[in-house]
């Protein structure tokens, strides 16, 4: 067991930074869409995303050596997105939130399990149990166990489309990570963004919901901001991944329910509950320690 291991350290901070930025980008996304709806949202968000990173393509200087398998990985990344996007956004929907918040917090589950079988990622007895009590604490960051009542012996639709989110947030996680290994961080983000985009396209023309309706220069400003986020956050999480451990990366990245917490204070004067507080300090606690001590 090393100190300061210099690839879980920098796994844990892109991670971290990925994660409020891409809280940033849904806060965006989620006021943008109840103006514009979910279909415009997110073509918008993927086709600005392009535009914001084509230019990295040329000041990287990104191969495009990719033989067959890559490109399978690039559909499934790329149609899993979409698919995660309507699926998450129609749980949410239909609720309860407060129970699956905190059940799509688990998707790491997900990618650790898949980073160990495929990835050959070794994970120390310690860091499992350090990774089980971030995990917990990002739980209860966003469980209010007032609302422990809604949950009944039969599984809502809601709750059934939580679980199936999570599930596929962790795969999605997982495939960006382990392309960001072969392919590099750039094009294991753009490659997938364009498939997102065409996918995001058909559906607008079937549902004959054109991008350019109910458009306005606030929300076209807001949409670039919430897509320069999103791309970002992209990155920061593939470029971790590549230098260090997807494992350790998907994580870090569950630190996500921090920011809609401060934005709630911040803008709405909510108060923190204990067991928020609690989950908070046992999530940064956990990852601080396995950055130190990995």
């Amino acid at each position: 067991m090393n100190f300061l291991d210099k690839s879980i350290v920098v796994s844990i901070v892109f991670g971290i930074l990925g994660a409020i930025v891409i809280g940033l980008a849904d806060l965006l996304s989620i006021a943008i869409a109840n103006r514009i709806g979910l279909i415009r949202t997110g073509f918008w968000t993927k086709f600005l995303a392009i535009a914001w990173a084509t230019p990295f393509l040329f000041f990287f200087g990104a191969t495009f050596s990719l033989d067959s398998n890559h490109w399978i990985l690039f559909f499934l990344l790329g149609i899993g997105n979409v698919i995660t996007y309507l699926v998450l956004i129609r749980s949410l929907q239909l609720g309860p939130v407060s129970v699956i918040a905190p059940l799509t917090s688990l998707f790491p589950i997900v990618s650790i399990t898949l980073a160990i079988l495929f990835l050959n990622e070794h994970l120390e007895i310690f860091q499992i149990l350090v990774i089980s009590i971030a995990l917990f604490g990002a739980s209860l960051t966003v469980f209010k166990p007032s609302n422990l009542g809604r949950i009944s012996n039969n599984f809502s639709p809601g709750i059934l489309l939580g679980f199936l989110a999570t599930i596929l947030i962790g795969f999605e996680m997982f495939f960006r990570g382990a392309l960001s290994k072969q392919v590099g961080w750039l094009l294991s983000v753009y490659v997938p963004l364009i498939i997102s985009l065409s996918f995001f396209g058909q559906i607008a023309v079937v549902r004959r919901e054109w991008p350019w309706e109910r458009m306005q220069f606030g929300t076209f400003f807001l949409l670039c901001l919430a897509s320069l986020f999103m791309v970002s956050a992209f990155f920061l999480f593939a470029r971790g991944a590549e230098i260090g451990s997807v494992a350790i990366v998907a994580v870090a990245f569950n630190t996500y329910p921090l920011v809609p917490i401060l934005g709630g204070i911040i803008f709405f004067k909510e108060r923190l509950l204990i067991s928020q507080i609690f989950g908070i300090v046992l999530m940064l606690g956990a990852l601080a320690l396995l950055g130190i001590i990995s």
